[in-house]
Order: structure tokens, then C-alpha cells, then sequence
């Protein structure tokens, strides 16, 4: 198609010298780089002017069509009757040439003469729709609206309630499908406070026309906030009142975590850099772990000997190392040795040495011993309820003469050693069965300090979790944080393996999760299922058929939405309508967007492999 050369004038007929001015030039440019087309006709439907859209449409030039009757390119009778009505409608849809047009029409009059037609043109790139599916459509978008908020919702017009969303019946645990229909005056006021906020806010906004908030507490603790807002008709009276309803108990738990993690960091920053590397690992958030944080504190900057006792994975070789960086021998040896590691027949040439050919396969220069070699430093002993009996009595007496010999050798080597023994066995148990001897134990047994385990000290969780978390993506070099709901998550877990078990799981979630926020479905299937809901219903022995059914119902409904994130979609693949999942999950009190969120956040569980 031909363009304009620049400069020219604007394509109009008829058109006299003195409406040649700058400004009605510039106003016909103006319009021919409008996206809509187009075309003024005269008295007697002859084109005067067509702008550059509007030859893209008809596929014309304006060359060839200005002072013709526009019927000589426009065939289509429907149109060309529009045309001749002048009719004001707006987007009437027409079809031209496969392709679909909104079109307006409107009529220019001098003292009841027509002078002319105006035909503004667009593009339709929307599918035609017809009323009925629009509304349906338009509803069902509502619907979908209502339920994808994580807030209740309750939507009420002066007389009852109209809809009610699914998030309010886990809030208040009512089931929507209850109030929805039901006069305002026939709630449950007495019985449910909630109900009775509700029935307030929906009363106070009518009468005073303006958006107000009520703040009420429920039965079971939780405090929520009331918002009614009016919905105005054109006269100015309200015909809608929508309610929102918003649970603050989690944003207070989760305000509280964060002021606790901003407490730790701002702990941890304000130590110097030569404490940070001093407690390295250690973190002592509880009242517990303060205490014997300062326990080791006085004891090591003595020589006395120590007895770690706790369970496996608790960090017993965490504060023996810390004893050792505190103490005075932080610049000789530290050796730490399993005692449960060693095969029995190498143990007494591992701690005390031997000479050259002491015995067959020796090493030909000889080998000094653990205690040998730890000689000015501290000799760790870790997991010593494993010694046999028979090398207890030569580690009594080292202990007791401070002094050993290799094996093969006739002179002793004078040792200026410091003992830390640990154990995850009750030692004065074993003495009892005869399996520990009682003087060694004594020996031992001189500044016993007891570590708890993480259970016992719930408040250390959560800064142990964000120590090992930043660990992990410095070592990984990512950069992943944790939802509120792990954190609670991981702070009510017993974890049985303690400080170990906490730090392998964070470090499985930073490297197997692939989204950057790690949320409790990235945890390991043995703790998720003690903490989430998605190891399947648990159907008590007392639960009848009917209400079974529901639960499962409850169950299918939920993982489909989470494996496929939209209602739409979890009702395709259950096999049934999208009206009817909405109303089983309002019914069961699901949350809709918080199981979207699950499939979006960990976009895996749409794969049925995972």
C-alpha cells in the first residue's frame, strides 16, 4: 500500500484554502496515526477522508476510493445499512472479510440537514461471546476470585449473605456452605463471636456508608480483623457490603520470628570477629545452652578433666573444640580420636605407640601414640564407653601417672596432656553391669557437663536452622530462605538425631528444593508427614462412612489443586465440574490459595514422579 509522502497534505476532498491552516493539518496527521480507522462520507455517501488504519482494513489506498461512493469497496449490506441509519451504538460487531470489526456510526447536522457520516473502525482480536457465556464466565472469574484469596471473604447485601469464601471456614472453622443464603438477622450471634462481629460490620457500614473495621477474639485464641466495605449503587445507596477477614494471630507469630531472627543476627554482629570464630557452631539461644556456655567458659581455663555427656548428634565435639580454642593449649595439639573406630587389637599401639619391629606389619621407623602426640594439648576421647575393659586399665593408669611407654620400649615419656572425654551411654549404668570400670569412671567423671538435646532447647531451632541455612549457600553458593510456616515446621519437629539430623536436612532442602524460598513440602518425607497434611487422611477407628467419604473427598480435592494449581484444572482431572470442587471445598473449610501457592512454590508436585 502506497504511504504518504511526508509533508503532504492530509487526504481530505473538497477541502478549501482557508481550512488548509497549520492546526487542521496537524489534526488530520494526528488522526491518521490513530490505531482505529477511520472514514468521513459527504451528504451523498461519497468518501471525503480515510486515514491510514482504515485503508489497512478495506485493504484500499487512498487514491483510488476518496470521492467514490464508499459502495464501490464495501459490499456488505449489513454495514453499508449501519451506514445509512447513522446509528450512535457503539462496538457493533461486523464481519469483514474473515476478519471482525467493531464499528461506531454517527451523523453530522446543520439545521436538520445531514452533511455527512463518521465510521470509527477497530480490530475485534477478542473471541465473540456470546451474553450468556459472558456472564457465565464472568461469574465463574468471580468465583475463582473469591476462592484464590488467602483472606476470608464474605460478600452480603442489606438483608443476607450472598458468598462466602472458603478461607473464612478455615479462619472461623463455619462452614461457608452454612451461612451462604441465610438471613443476617438469623445468625448464630450467642453461640459464635465471629458471627456476631459479621452481623455488626455489615449494619454499622450500611448505616454509615464509609469502610470500618472491628477487631474481635475467637474461642479457640485466635484474634482476627474485621474490614466491611460498601458497595454503592448510582444513586449513592449502598447494596453490597464485603467483608473481609483477616486471622492476625499468624502475622503476630510470624512477626515474633522474625523479631527473633533479627535478635540472633544482631547478637551474632555485634560479637567481635575473634568471638565469632571462638563459638564457631555454637549457637545459645535458650536458657540451657547459656547456662553451659558459661559453664565452659570458667572450666576452660583450668586443666581439670571434663565428661561430655549427651545424646548422639547433640555437638559434644562442637564444645570440645570450643574448650580447646578457650583454653590456654590453644596453640599445641588438639587430637581427637573414636574410641568406638578402632579395632580392638590396634587399639593399645594407637594410643601409646611403638617402637620399630615391636610387632609383625610395625612400621619400620616406629609410631608415636595419640597420647604422645597430643603431648602440651588436649586428647579428645570421643564415644569412651566403647573402650574394652582390658585397655581401660592402661588408660587409668596414664591418666593417673601422666606418663606412657610405647609398645616395645622400657622408658615411660612424661606427658603434660589435658583429658576431654565424651559419651552418648550412661557410664555409671555400666559400671553397675560391670562393663565400665568404676575408677576410671571417677577419673572421668572429674567437671561432668550435660548437653541437652535439641528438643530440650526449642529455642535454639530456629537460629541453628538460619546458621546452617547461611552455611549451605555460601557453600553451594545459593541463596535460599526460609518460609514462616518451615520455620514453625522445623521448631515443632522432636528431632531425634538432634544438631546432626538439623543440619543434614537443611542442607538436603538447599540442594534439592528448586525454588529459592524452601517451604515444608521440601522437607524429607519422614518429618513432613508428622508436620503436613499430605501423607493422606488419617481415618480414626470411631469415624462413620459418611464422614470418611467427606475426608477423603477433603484429600483428593486438595492435592489436585495442588498438583495442578488451579481449580479449573483439579476439576478436569477429578472428573467433575469446577462448580463442584468450589462447593466441596467451601463445605470441607479448604483453602484454596494456600494449596495453589503449594503447587506454585514447588512447581515438582504437578509431576505425579515426585
Amino acid at each position: 500500500m502506497p504511504k504518504k509522502q511526508p509533508g503532504s497534505s492530509p487526504v481530505l476532498m473538497n477541502q478549501t484554502p482557508e481550512k488548509s491552516a497549520d492546526n487542521t493539518s496537524l489534526v488530520f496527521e494526528l488522526l491518521d496515526t490513530s490505531d482505529f480507522g477511520l472514514l468521513a462520507l459527504n451528504a451523498t455517501d461519497h468518501l471525503i477522508y480515510i486515514n491510514e488504519a482504515a485503508q489497512q482494513i478495506f485493504d484500499v489506498t487512498a487514491e483510488h476510493v476518496l470521492g467514490k461512493p464508499v459502495v464501490s469497496f464495501m459490499d456488505d449490506p449489513g454495514l453499508l445499512q449501519f451506514i445509512a441509519q447513522g446509528s450512535c451504538d457503539l462496538n457493533k460487531t461486523y464481519e469483514w472479510q474473515q476478519r471482525s470489526l467493531l464499528v461506531s456510526a454517527g451523523k453530522f447536522c446543520e439545521n436538520d440537514r445531514v452533511k455527512g457520516c463518521l465510521l470509527v473502525l477497530h480490530k475485534k482480536t477478542t473471541p465473540d461471546i456470546t451474553s450468556d457465556d459472558e456472564f457465565n464466565w464472568i461469574k465463574e472469574e468471580f468465583a475463582s476470585l473469591l476462592e484464590s484469596s488467602y483472606d476470608g471473604i464474605i460478600v452480603a447485601d442489606g438483608k443476607s449473605i450472598l458468598q462466602v469464601n472458603a478461607s473464612f471456614g478455615r479462619i472461623t472453622g463455619l462452614a461457608p456452605g452454612m451461612l451462604i443464603g441465610k438471613n443476617i438477622s438469623d445468625l448464630e450471634t450467642e453461640e459464635h463471636a465471629c458471627l456476631a462481629a459479621v452481623q455488626e460490620v455489615i449494619r454499622m457500614t450500611s448505616y454509615h456508608k464509609k469502610t470500618l473495621t472491628l477487631q474481635r477474639r475467637l474461642t479457640t485464641g485466635n484474634e482476627i480483623f474485621l474490614t466491611g466495605n460498601p458497595v454503592f449503587d448510582r444513586h449513592g445507596q449502598v447494596i453490597r457490603v464485603l467483608i473481609n477477614v483477616r486471622d492476625v494471630t499468624e502475622l503476630k507469630s510470624l512477626e515474633d520470628q522474625i523479631k527473633k531472627v533479627s535478635s540472633v543476627c544482631e547478637n551474632f554482629n555485634q560479637l567481635s570477629e575473634e568471638k565469632r570464630d571462638f563459638f564457631q557452631g555454637i549457637v545459645a539461644e535458650s536458657p540451657s545452652m547459656r547456662k553451659l556456655v558459661d559453664l565452659v567458659l570458667r572450666i576452660s581455663r583450668v586443666d581439670s578433666t571434663i565428661l561430655l555427656v549427651g545424646e548422639s548428634g547433640v555437638g559434644k565435639d562442637v564444645f570440645a573444640r570450643l574448650i580447646y580454642r578457650l583454653s590456654k593449649r590453644n596453640q599445641h595439639p588438639f587430637i581427637s580420636v573414636n574410641c568406638g573406630a578402632i579395632p580392638d587389637n590396634l587399639l593399645e599401639s594407637e594410643f601409646f605407640g611403638y617402637l620399630k619391629g615391636a610387632f609383625t606389619g610395625a612400621d619400620a621407623k616406629g609410631k608415636a601414640g595419640l597420647f604422645e602426640q597430643a603431648n602440651k594439648g588436649i586428647l579428645f576421647l570421643d564415644e569412651v564407653g566403647e573402650l574394652p575393659l582390658n585397655l581401660q586399665v592402661k588408660l587409668l593408669k596414664v591418666i593417673q601417672d601422666r606418663r606412657c611407654r610405647r609398645l616395645g620400649d622400657n622408658k615411660d615419656i612424661e606427658l603434660d596432656i589435658r583429658i576431654i572425654a565424651a559419651t552418648n551411654k550412661d557410664l555409671n549404668e555400666m559400671v553397675s553391669d560391670g562393663l565400665f570400670r568404676a575408677d576410671l569412671f571417677y577419673r572421668l567423671y572429674v567437671v561432668p557437663i550435660n548437653i541437652p538435646a535439641l528438643r530440650e532447647r526449642r529455642e535454639d531451632i530456629l537460629p541453628l536452622s538460619l546458621m546452617f541455612l547461611n552455611q549451605f549457600n555460601t557453600k553451594y553458593n545459593v541463596s535460599k530462605t526460609l518460609d514462616h510456616e518451615l520455620m514453625s515446621a522445623l521448631e515443632n519437629h522432636d528431632w531425634p538425631g538432634n544438631v546432626r539430623e538439623l543440619a543434614n536436612v537443611v542442607e538436603r532442602m538447599v540442594v534439592t528444593a528448586r525454588t529459592d524460598v524452601l517451604m515444608p513440602d521440601h522437607l524429607p518425607d519422614s518429618i513432613k508427614k508428622r508436620n503436613t497434611g499430605l501423607s493422606g487422611p488419617n481415618l480414626p477407628d470411631t469415624m462413620n462412612l459418611k464422614e470418611a467419604q467427606q475426608a477423603m473427598e477433603h484429600e483428593m480435592i486438595k492435592r489436585a489443586v495442588i498438583r495442578t494449581g488451579s481449580t479449573r484444572k483439579a476439576g478436569q482431572l477429578l472428573g467433575v465440574n469446577h462448580s463442584t470442587v468450589l462447593r466441596k471445598a467451601q463445605r470441607c473449610g479448604l483453602d484454596i490459595q494456600a494449596a495453589i501457592r503449594q503447587n506454585k512454590v514447588n512447581p515438582s508436585l504437578a509431576d505425579p514422579a515426585h
